[in-house]
């Protein structure tokens, strides 16, 4: 157990203590922060709001879980991404318990998991706000649990009870994100039964997760439908069919390769180890894929990527299902490399020189932090400069214990990420960030203009608006003739006689020129020459690249 207990340390050194050192980033924090609490404002758990539009583009798993955490935790960075956390660390039990169950072998499981929360998109993903973390760790879950019942010889109580387990996995990631839920577990377990020639498997896998899956997905299926029939047609056509299957250029369409520098570039600086994992793999390559592990875990990660890169659209994050199986392979190859005698030497040489790269960042970042080179570190100095230190203090012992066996060096290499993700999750200030973390800058503006957040009138354009309505609990902050993402939800507010959140031209001329009117806020980002359809008494701040524009209440005193 001493194996499991190092990967659940490095979790919480290097995913959970860092969570709330950074300013959120929008739009995706603001909006899946923003969603979960009007579903709490509202008490509505069913139907998806944002900024009281209607908002359909994901099901209810990943809000309920961020409901959750704001409950216990409260509305804060934290809580927020602690559901996307939670998720990494489930994908890597999952890789670590596949392992564990075929193989019995704990040392094994164990890299598993570490490579699969060093590898970078997993890391990146895994600590920010989006759904892709978690459904990633319950799709991991139906498809280890559907492999670990294909391969059981018999119809036990314990191919039963995976089954069972496989359906509650296939309905929690259906609910997080939808369809995706069962194709790539499809996918990967179909690959691999035909690879193996296990025909009959296909007559007794699918239907106990299914009746599983359904039983549970219902309750909320029926619920939404009763709450908005529009919502199941929304969903399959426009966030299914089209997003996958239409060339009309809406939902990310890129090239076949797309994917591929994601996919290369997503498991550094784990990555660095295939040193060892190549040629491990070339050592056994008679056998290695003899093992219906190995063939299952090469199954699911090829067919799933062939199928996002075919599809018209694609996102980065699409592909992460296919890293806890590419990690799971990874630990495969590195104990193949040192089972089958590997000289180490390549190996041994490219920790040095990530040691020696370690080394140059970290005495840089010392000299960042106390040069005063990039002014906005000084707010945080002390902390940069630690991390400054962890690079150099990782890199040294990294070059410094070459002498010593291989094991030592990979307890190094993952204890200086761990470090160093640690310090730097706090190190970064949201000046630095500009535009992309707001929050600070919305939270001064009251002060500076003199308005009151909690009565004023909130206009701003897509991209701000989440975290306008966010930062000042205005769900019911507009936008300035543009509707983003929002076009679906402002038509059917329009049909069902609502206040759309879109404002024209028009609407905000005669809001300028009502004598009754409170104070009008615009907020944007970055251009500080604004026209507005009528002259107005005004006054406007600008902050990291944040403006605020103030139309004073008539009469109020303030207006300059």
């Amino acid at each position: 157990m001493k194996y499991y207990a190092l990967v659940g340390v490095f979790f919480i050194v290097a995913y959970l203590l860092p969570l709330a050192g950074r300013p959120m980033v929008t739009p995706d924090e603001f909006r899946y922060a923003e969603i979960p609490r009007e579903m709490i404002d509202r008490g509505d758990y069913v139907t998806p709001h944002l900024v009281n539009m209607r908002y359909f583009e994901k099901p209810v798993m990943g809000y309920w879980m961020t409901a959750g955490c704001f409950k216990v935790f409260g509305e804060n960075a934290f809580a927020l991404r602690l559901p996307a956390a939670l998720g990494a660390g489930l994908a890597a039990l999952l890789a670590a318990l596949l392992i564990q169950q075929t193989l019995h072998d704990e040392k094994i499981a164990a890299l598993a998991a570490m490579l699969y929360l060093t590898f970078g998109m997993a890391y990146g993903i895994g600590t920010f706000a989006v759904l892709d973390s978690q459904l990633t760790g319950f799709v991991t879950g139906v498809s280890c649990t559907a492999f670990l019942a294909a391969v059981e010889p018999r119809f036990t109580r314990r191919k039963a009870a995976l089954l069972v387990i496989c359906g509650f996995f296939a309905a929690f990631a259906f609910l997080t994100k939808g369809f995706l839920a069962f194709v790539v577990p499809a996918l990967a377990v179909t690959g691999f039964l035909l690879w193996e020639r296990r025909w009959k498997e296909f007559l007794i896998l699918p239907w106990i997760p299914l009746a599983v899956a359904l039983a549970v997905i219902a309750p909320w299926a029926l619920a939404v439908h009763r709450a908005d029939g529009d919502y199941w047609r929304y969903f399959v056509v426009v966030e299914h069919l089209q997003r996958f299957f239409s060339d009309s250029g809406e939902q990310h369409p890129e090239p076949f390769w797309f994917l591929i520098p994601f996919l290369v570039g997503g498991i550094f600086p784990a990555g660095l180890l295939l040193s060892a994992v190549i040629p491990g793999i070339r050592g056994e390559r008679k056998t290695f894929f003899r093992s219906p592990l190995n063939r299952f875990c090469l199954c699911a990660v090829v067919l799933p990527f062939l199928f996002f890169s075919i599809s018209s659209g694609k996102l980065p994050t699409y592909i992460l299902p296919c890293f806890p199986f590419l990690a799971v392979l990874g630990a495969g190859g590195i104990a193949a490399y040192f089972r089958t005698g590997g000289t180490h030497r390549a190996f041994s040489v490219v920790m040095s020189v990530w040691g020696g790269l370690l080394l140059v960042a970290g005495l840089g970042v010392l000299v960042i932090a106390f040069g005063d080179l990039i002014p906005q570190f000084s707010s945080r100095r002390i902390v940069v400069g630690l991390l400054g230190i962890c690079g150099l203090l990782s890199g040294g012992l990294l070059l410094f214990s070459r002498r010593y066996v291989w094991r030592t060096r990979f307890y190094l290499f993952f204890a200086g990420i761990g470090l160093i993700v640690l310090v730097g999750g706090w190190a970064i200030p949201a000046e630095l960030l500009e535009s992309k973390a707001p929050a600070s800058a919305l939270r001064s503006f009251p002060e500076k203009l003199g308005f009151d957040p909690a009565t004023a009138v909130f206009i701003t354009h897509p991209s701000m608006i989440h975290a306008v309505a966010w930062v000042y609990h205005r769900p019911d902050a507009r936008l300035y003739e543009s509707e983003g993402e929002l076009s679906y939800g402002i038509a059917r507010a329009k049909q069902a006689g609502e206040v759309p959140v879109r404002m024209s031209k028009a609407e905000l001329a005669a809001l300028l020129l009502n004598p009754d009117r409170p104070d009008v806020v615009f907020i944007a980002r970055g251009d500080r020459k604004r026209k507005f359809p009528v002259e107005a008494e005004s006054r406007s701040a600008f902050v990291n690249d944040v403006q605020a524009i103030c139309f004073p209440a008539a009469g109020s005193g303030r207006a300059l």
